[in-house]
């Protein structure tokens, strides 16, 4: 699934591998109809996702007895939810049924095959009723395996655990996993659910991914900052993805050990043997992206190493998504 690769832009590039906003492919997914002004785009749809809505969506609901899910333009060139759908909890309902029933009639096996049960929040305009005119609310929360069809931002956290010789520790993806199986990872990953705050997600991850207790990760953890990228599948799904990074600075006795089934064993890696192996092509496309970040904050990746790729590898980690929420 991932190529070797000449240098580390290289990795970073293989993740970050698009621009759907220069992408005449797609079209638009508004939170309301374009002619709002209060409207904004909050997702991208590829061309098969364009036909399935035109096509199901009003059947969808007319077998679920309530409006439409999405509405678009007579030139069938921009899309929206539909705006008689009046509360956050409606569009949810709506847009998933909608998902259901592709996934029922395996309209698109990838990626809803791998549903979850699992909601994300898919941001929109900010609410009026927030103390913060600029603060995006949830708009609606979508079945994790259908963000990919709408093209909509998610949300996830990923935390680096080191020991005080910045040894890393790395984990290999169970060879059952539906996505990435058997490659490196972040030493803990995973996405935000609807509700959930990114902390309390990371202190979570970690109990149930690396078996690492609540009070010391607590104790040993710095939120580092985001980074952002535009991630287009092989199979042509927009992915915009924001990840909140976290520092775990780990104590040398402490061992990290697999709990969930996510993971199928942990290694130490010298920082030598993580930017080999990512020239390899053996890790995880976003977590690579981490990882590298890790390195440059800490120092272990430096202009002298890097010569002319540092500045455009520092800024290719940190896209402008342009989208709610980002």
């Amino acid at each position: 699934m991932s190529p070797q690769h000449s240098s580390l832009l290289s990795v970073v590039r293989f993740c970050h591998n698009s621009n759907p906003w220069q992408d005449a492919s797609l079209a638009p997914l508004f939170s309301g109809p374009p002619s709002d002004a209060a409207s904004v785009q909050i997702g991208f749809l590829p061309p098969d996702v364009v036909a399935a809505v035109r096509r199901d969506t009003d059947a969808c609901a007319k077998a679920k007895g309530g409006p439409p899910a999405v509405r678009w333009s007579d030139d069938g060139k921009q899309f929206w939810i539909n705006e008689q759908l009046g509360s956050a909890q409606a569009r949810t309902d709506a847009l998933n049924a909608l998902a259901q029933h592709w996934r029922a009639n395996k309209t698109f096996a990838n990626p809803l095959d791998g549903w979850r049960d699992e909601l994300y929040a898919v941001y929109g305009p900010p609410d009026p009723a927030s103390s913060s005119a600029a603060r995006p609310s949830a708009f609606l929360n979508l079945e994790r395996a259908a963000c990919a069809l709408f093209g909509v931002a998610t949300f996830g956290v990923h935390a680096t655990a080191y020991t005080p010789d910045y040894q890393i520790w790395v984990p290999r993806r169970s060879a059952t996993k539906s996505t990435w199986p058997g490659y490196l990872d972040n030493s803990v990953a995973g996405g935000i659910t609807a509700g959930d705050r990114p902390y309390e997600s990371m202190v979570r991850e970690c109990a149930e991914e690396a078996g690492l207790e609540e009070t010391l990760v607590r104790s040993c953890t710095k939120q580092t900052g985001v980074i952002s990228y535009f991630y287009t599948t092989p199979e042509g799904w927009v992915q915009p993805e924001v990840e909140f990074t976290y520092d775990i600075a780990l104590p040398a006795d402490v061992v990290p050990r697999p709990v969930d089934g996510e993971a199928e064993s942990f290694e130490l890696m010298s920082v030598e043997q993580c930017v080999a192996s990512m020239r390899r092509g053996e890790w995880k496309a976003n977590s690579a992206l981490v990882l590298i970040d890790f390195l440059l904050r800490h120092g272990l990746l430096t202009y002298e190493t890097l010569d002319c790729d540092f500045l455009a590898l520092t800024c290719a980690l940190h896209a402008d998504l342009g989208l709610p929420g980002c």
